[in-house]
C-alpha cells in the first residue's frame, strides 16, 4: 500500500462511523504532490482540467496549487468555482452566447471551437472587455506539417486548417485579440504524439504571427496524460530541448485532469449481503454504477474488473492461494452493474472495499440520477 492508502485505512479503522458509504476519499497531498511532479517535468506551465474531478471542497483546497489556470467546460463549472486569481479558461464546442456572456462577465479566457462562436463573441465587443482569444485547432490541422501517426483517431473538436484562417482573417478584421491555440490529441496520447504535437506548433506559430502581425503569447499543447505516465519511456529532457525552441515571448502550457487526480483519490462501499447463484458469489454492496459508473467497465470490449482492498473489522483481509472469488455489484436493477472483484476469499456483510485511483472522472463521468440513488459522498485527507 501506498502512504495515502495506509493513512485512509486507519482512518477508516479509527473513525468509521464518521464515513458514510459510498464515499470518495481525496487525498490532497497526492493532488498537489502529482501536479507539481507532472509540471517539473514538462518545465511548461499546467491548467488544470476541472471536469475530471469538481468537488468543490478539494478545489477550494487546491486552488493555489493550481496557480496556471482552470480549464472549465460548463456554466455549471463556471457557477460552482469561487472567486480566485488563478486564470480561467472556457473550453466548449458547444457553448452558446449565454455561456460565452457569462465567461466574459467573468473575465475568463474563451477558447473558441468554430467560426458560429467567434461571431457570438463579436456581438460582445464594446460592451464587456474580452481577454485575447484562444483558437482551438483540430488534429487533422497538424498533419500537413508533420507526417501523420498511425492509428489515431479523429475528432470533430476544433477549427479545421481553412477555419482557422478565416478566424485568424476575422479577428484582425474586428479588432479580436488573439493570444495564440490549443490542440488536443486525445487521452492516453501524449507519450505518443507530444513530440510531432510540439513540432507542428511551432510551424503554426509562424503563420499565426505572420497572419495577425503581432507576436502570440500562448500555446497549450494539451494533455493526454496517463495518471501512471511517469513509468512510460518517455524521454522528458529531450522534449524540454524541444520546447525551448518556441519563441521566449510565448508561454507553453499543457493541461491535466487524469493525471493529477486520478491516484489521489479512492472509492469506499460497504457490502450489505452476500450471497451464490449457480456457484458464482456476489457481494451486494451500497455503492455501485450509480455513484461510480467507470468501475462498471460498461465501455470495455473486455472486461477486467478493479479488485479494491477488503478492510475487515479495522484489518485488511489477505488472500489465500487457490481460493474462490466473488464479484461486488451494486444496488441498480442493471445487470452490468458490477464493479469488482476480489480474488482469495469470500467478502461478508459489514466489510468495506476499497478502490484506488478513482479521483479523476469517477465521481463526474457517473449516473447519480438514475432510480433516484444517493449520491457518493466526498471526503478529504490531508
Amino acid at each position: 500500500m501506498n502512504a495515502s492508502l495506509e493513512k485512509l485505512v486507519a482512518q477508516l479503522d479509527q473513525n468509521r462511523q464518521q464515513f458514510s458509504t459510498p464515499c470518495y476519499v481525496y487525498s490532497i497531498e497526492d493532488v498537489a504532490n502529482n501536479y507539481r511532479k507532472l509540471k517539473e517535468k514538462l518545465g511548461t506551465s499546467l491548467i488544470y482540467s476541472l471536469k475530471a474531478n469538481s468537488c468543490l471542497d478539494l478545489i477550494v483546497r487546491c486552488g493555489h496549487i493550481f496557480e496556471d489556470g482552470i480549464e472549465i467546460a460548463s456554466v455549471g463549472e463556471l457557477n460552482l468555482l469561487p472567486r480566485g486569481e488563478s486564470p480561467r479558461y472556457i473550453n466548449n464546442p458547444s457553448a452558446d452566447k449565454s455561456f460565452i456572456r457569462a465567461a466574459i462577465a467573468s473575465k475568463c479566457t474563451l477558447v473558441v471551437d468554430n467560426l458560429f462562436q467567434l461571431e457570438i463573441i463579436r456581438e460582445f465587443q464594446g460592451k464587456r472587455p474580452i481577454k485575447p482569444l484562444i483558437l482551438r485547432l483540430n488534429p487533422s490541422t497538424l498533419d500537413q506539417f508533420v507526417e501523420p501517426p498511425a492509428g489515431t483517431r479523429k475528432d470533430h473538436f476544433g477549427l479545421s486548417w481553412k477555419d482557422a484562417i478565416r478566424a485568424l482573417e476575422t479577428c484582425k478584421e474586428h479588432g479580436l485579440d488573439v493570444a495564440g491555440f490549443h490542440v488536443f490529441r486525445g487521452s492516453y496520447s501524449f507519450a505518443k504524439l507530444a513530440n510531432s504535437t510540439a513540432q507542428a506548433a511551432l510551424k503554426i506559430v509562424e503563420i499565426f504571427e505572420d497572419s495577425l502581425g503581432y507576436p502570440l503569447s500562448l500555446v497549450n499543447l494539451g494533455g493526454g496524460f496517463n495518471s501512471n505516465w511517469e513509468n512510460e519511456n518517455f524521454d522528458f529532457d529531450q522534449y524540454r530541448s524541444l520546447l525551448s525552441e518556441f519563441p521566449s515571448h510565448i508561454n507553453i502550457t499543457h493541461e491535466s485532469g487524469r493525471a493529477i487526480m486520478e491516484s489521489a483519490g479512492y472509492f469506499v462501499t460497504e457490502v450489505r449481503y452476500v450471497k451464490s447463484i449457480e456457484g458464482r458469489r456476489y457481494g451486494v454492496c451500497n455503492g455501485g454504477m450509480a455513484q461510480n459508473f467507470l468501475l462498471a467497465k460498461t465501455e470495455s470490449a473486455f472486461k477486467r474488473f478493479s479488485q479494491p482492498l477488503i478492510l475487515r473489522e479495522g484489518s485488511v483481509v489477505k488472500p489465500e492461494e487457490e481460493a474462490g472469488s466473488c464479484f461486488l455489484v451494486g444496488t441498480s436493477c442493471n445487470k452490468e452493474d458490477v464493479i469488482g472483484e476480489v480474488k482469495g476469499f469470500d467478502v461478508k456483510p459489514g466489510d468495506l472495499a476499497i478502490f484506488s485511483h478513482c479521483g479523476a472522472y469517477n465521481a463526474s463521468y457517473t449516473v447519480a440520477p438514475f432510480l433516484s440513488l444517493p449520491s457518493a459522498k466526498s471526503y478529504l485527507m490531508e
